[in-house]
């Protein structure tokens, strides 16, 4: 066979683009293929620790700086530009009852360890392709795929204008709507997922937040403005995210990320008319609806009736699943982001050294398969428990550390692996650490402690859910297993009184580098210690409640911004 190309990539999203930047980079002959066009709306928003940690690494891994940027909000300003993030400097919980005005004690807060970024993915996604192209991928837009026919030398893809591009290996990166996972039926036959969750989502503008429509910081008593977070309003069996772009003193754009969850089993399947669910769902919910008294959409409601899904299989001798492509829980935990930009870790350079050899086999790909559809079970099983505790706050405020202290935990592991690539920049022990993770997908990714509490967790939910045992109960069991395993998790979980657990200073910072030294069991040789701590270096730019010291520093800086703009011309 002659091959047009050695890998093509289906879809153009982040994923795709990010991988595509790295095998032109390379030398390898790609294309990115894409039936739609940019810029475009994505959703995807909210960045977390280990997505920024996994950046970095392969910024670094492949020499290419810009893929780094999402993990830092001044790069962002500074090279993608100012429309193109909100800031997030923590993950916030509201608990909401049923036609009840919201308690401002039902709000737990966890910060970030720096800031991060709410990615406008519009202008994110359309600078990754652009990068892409510029690093030596052919960028084909508006290429809609008729057939795919995978060879044992080779696939074809038909396009639908007839023409037919041949290569070497295709990697699928474009989501829910694979057409690869279609033309090979993978998703027959797979798992029955655990949640039954669907979506409805949009941008905003007048989106009225947290400090503003509810409680000022010094009501609430956060550590974290409300209004400068990843917020979740929840409620029984669902949850609303408030995800905004204008709430950093150097952002230009006024959007706000809106999106709408539910239990289908709870709350029964999508409506036809979305705008009305919206709106009975704030009638019915007093508190949240002060967010939105003046707020108006700029484009239509998104409706996913549903939500999960999963795959059979994912790899094969010619082709790959990438991403959302082998499956997909939920927004919640904002995860996504982390799974894909591990599968790029991981899929890279094996990618690379068979573009090299032109040696294609599914065993080099059995780890990445693995990882894919153990990292998709694991959300499943947290999401679907996470809806049974969103019933009461005392519920959800046990059970959403389970979560956090998993978390802490493989970011801690993640750190320790960055530390040592740029100590080493040992490119094929890189590769081996994450072949060779304990437990690859999960929370914690090598603690055998932490992996046997979240299953003990996750069973006393299902069966509160299932009717077993009573509320008090479930409350109690978790409780139980913060203080059994105290010493194997980086702070005191088991002190329900405390709904903010950790605290934005560089003490904390600390506290978590001093367990990792002693963390027990074998586990802190593989914990980030004193040479990978990450200070709060630029916290105090971004940390502001006061929504008109946001303003007057924005003002403050297109006035300046129009000067300059004046003097030049």
């Amino acid at each position: 066979m002659t091959y047009d190309y050695d890998i093509a990539i289906i879809g153009s999203g982040i994923s795709g683009s990010m991988l595509g930047a790295i095998l032109a980079k390379h030398g390898t002959r790609v294309v990115v293929l894409d039936a739609g066009t940019h810029p475009r709306f994505a959703v995807g928003e909210s960045m977390v620790p280990e997505s920024a940690i996994l950046l970095e690494l392969l910024a670094e891994r492949y020499g290419i700086p810009e893929l780094a940027y999402p993990g830092n909000i001044a790069q962002i300003n500074q090279h993608i530009g100012s429309s193109a993030a909100g800031v997030k400097l923590a993950f916030s919980f509201a608990w909401n009852g049923f036609r009840k005005e919201h308690n401002i004690n039902d709000v737990v807060s966890t910060p970030v360890l720096a800031p991060e970024a709410h990615l406008f993915r519009q202008d994110v996604d359309a600078y990754y392709v652009a990068l892409a192209a510029r690093l030596g991928a052919a960028i084909r837009q508006q290429a809609r795929i008729q057939t795919i026919d995978v060879a044992d030398d080779g696939v074809t893809l038909t396009l639908a204008d007839g023409q037919t591009l041949r290569t070497r290996f295709v990697v699928d990166a474009a989501g829910y709507r694979s057409p690869l996972a279609d033309a090979l039926k993978l998703r027959d036959g797979a798992r029955p997922m655990q949640a039954n969750t669907r979506s409805l989502f949009t941008h905003m503008v007048g989106v009225d937040l947290y400090e503003d429509a509810i409680a000022p910081v010094e009501v609430h008593g956060s550590p974290t403005a409300l209004s400068q977070t990843t917020l979740h309003h929840m409620f029984d069996c669902g949850w609303l995210w408030i995800i905004p772009f204008n709430n950093q003193p150097f952002s230009t754009n006024p959007l706000c990320s809106v999106g709408l969850q539910f239990d289908i089993g709870k709350h029964g399947p999508a409506s036809r008319d979305p705008e009305h669910e919206f709106q009975q769902f704030l009638a019915d919910h007093p508190s949240v609806a002060k967010h939105f008294t003046k707020a108006a959409r700029v484009r239509e409601w998104t409706v996913a009736p549903r939500l999960n899904y999963t795959s059979r299989t994912t790899v094969g001798d010619r082709y790959c699943l990438l991403g959302h492509a082998v499956g997909f829980v939920d927004p919640l935990f904002s995860r996504g982001l982390v799974n894909t930009f591990e599968s790029i870790v991981r899929i890279a350079p094996v990618l690379l050294e068979s573009a090299r050899t032109d040696v294609w086999k599914r065993d080099n790909l059995l780890t990445l398969e693995r990882y894919s559809l153990e990292v998709v079970r694991i959300n499943d099983r947290l999401v679907a428990n996470s809806y049974t505790a969103f019933k009461t706050f005392p519920l959800w405020n046990a059970w959403f550390r389970v979560w956090l202290s998993g978390s802490y935990i493989g970011v801690l592991r993640l750190r320790r692996i960055l530390a040592d690539y740029l100590a080493q920049r040992d490119d094929d022990a890189l590769r081996t650490t994450f072949d060779a993770a304990t437990y690859p997908g999960h929370l914690s990714i090598e603690s055998h402690r932490y992996e046997r509490m979240f299953d003990s967790a996750c069973a006393a939910m299902e069966r509160f859910n299932a009717g077993e045992i009573g509320e008090r109960e479930t409350i109690d069991m978790l409780h139980g297993l913060y203080e059994a395993n105290r010493e194997h998790l980086p702070l005191d979980f088991a002190n329900f009184t405390n709904r903010y657990v950790s605290r934005p200073t560089t003490e904390f910072a600390q506290s978590l580098l001093d367990w990792a030294n002693h963390a027990p069991e074998g586990l802190a040789a593989k914990l980030a210690r004193g040479a990978s701590a990450r200070p709060f270096d630029f916290l105090d730019r971004y940390r502001d409640g006061d929504r008109l010291a946001l303003a007057a520093r924005a003002d403050a800086r297109l006035a300046a911004q129009m000067q300059q703009q004046a003097t030049v011309e």
